[in-house]
């Protein structure tokens, strides 16, 4: 594992099981209780920067970028994509970043939650993760329950296999790309810079490894790695979230062992960290004020 500080950031090459190179990210007080973010498909761990900036500042905080995305490593084959691939990434990060004795809180935003559902029965997660937030995300009929393309029945099912798996290169960001994705992934009461920066992410990220976690998507099925998760969690929603609609909430809430609460947020489409990060930040503020140790339990 290589360490290098770069502004106020510490920044790590942590290698996962299969040899992949992680960019992880630590800021904030060595002592401070740890929170980890994954992030969603198609951005980076950019994504949770809005999150991060109102978290109170004694909390440490751990941000990577999931393979494919961002300064992380793509993989070379189609092997290396994979739910248990994404599992074993988030043991990586969390074996490098959170010390023996201490519990961290995991946060996911879309395929960074699948990544935490998918870690769910880990001997790593059981051992390091104090609590857990889901927001906009699902373990299951990801397809067959997704709005974003407006057609009926399998041929909206159709739809959006298409949207998820198309390979395509997305070129630079621009004006109807940038409405384009505010009517798939956003609320219709986003601000226009929102909606700009949610753009500027998605066509940052390269189309093969878009395309190949989108083939992984359209065949989730994690209801039995739900259910081994125990520790507090809360999941949020958003009433006009057409990728991951109420339905994954509720779903994944009746799942995991011990729910604090399911939100469906009003106005809230698919991309929380950027729609609402002040919710999202008093959220991981009070899950780890309970739930996660600065340090080893005596």
């Amino acid at each position: 594992m290589a360490t290098r500080h770069v502004g106020h950031a510490q920044e790590l090459r942590v290698r996962s099981a299969d040899g992949t190179q992680l960019h992880v990210e630590v800021r904030g007080p060595a002592e401070g209780p740890t929170v980890v973010f994954a992030h969603c498909w198609s951005t980076s761990l950019a994504s949770w920067g809005p999150v991060v900036r109102g978290l109170e500042p004694n909390l440490r905080v751990v941000l990577y970028d999931q393979r494919g995305h961002g300064r992380s490593q793509t993989p070379i084959t189609r092997a290396g994509y994979g739910t248990d691939k994404l599992a074993d990434d988030l043991c990586a990060v969390l074996e490098a970043t959170v010390p023996d004795g201490h519990k961290a809180l995991v946060a996911g935003h879309s395929m960074g939650g699948m990544t935490i559902m998918a870690a769910g029965p880990r001997a790593t997660f059981k051992e390091k993760v104090g609590a857990v937030l889901l927001t906009n995300t699902g373990c299951t009929e990801l397809p067959g329950r997704s709005t974003a393309i407006p057609l009926p029945g399998a041929l909206g099912t159709l739809g959006a296999k298409i949207f998820l798996t198309a390979p395509l290169p997305l070129g630079p960001a621009n004006a109807v790309s940038t409405e384009v994705f505010r009517f798939l992934v956003m609320g219709r009461k986003t601000d226009r810079a929102t909606k700009r920066l949610c753009a500027r992410l998605v066509h940052d990220c390269g189309g093969i490894p878009r395309g190949e976690w989108g083939r992984v998507m359209t065949k989730l099925e994690l209801d039995d790695s739900v259910r081994q998760i125990s520790v507090p969690t809360v999941v949020v929603g958003g009433d006009e979230d057409k990728l991951t609609p109420p339905w994954h909430a509720h779903h994944i809430g009746g799942l995991v062992q011990n729910c604090e609460e399911v939100r469906v947020i009003p106005g809230l489409g698919h991309m929380g960290p950027l729609e609402v990060p002040k919710t999202l930040a008093e959220l991981v503020d009070k899950l780890a004020i309970n739930h996660v140790s600065a340090g080893p339990k005596v």
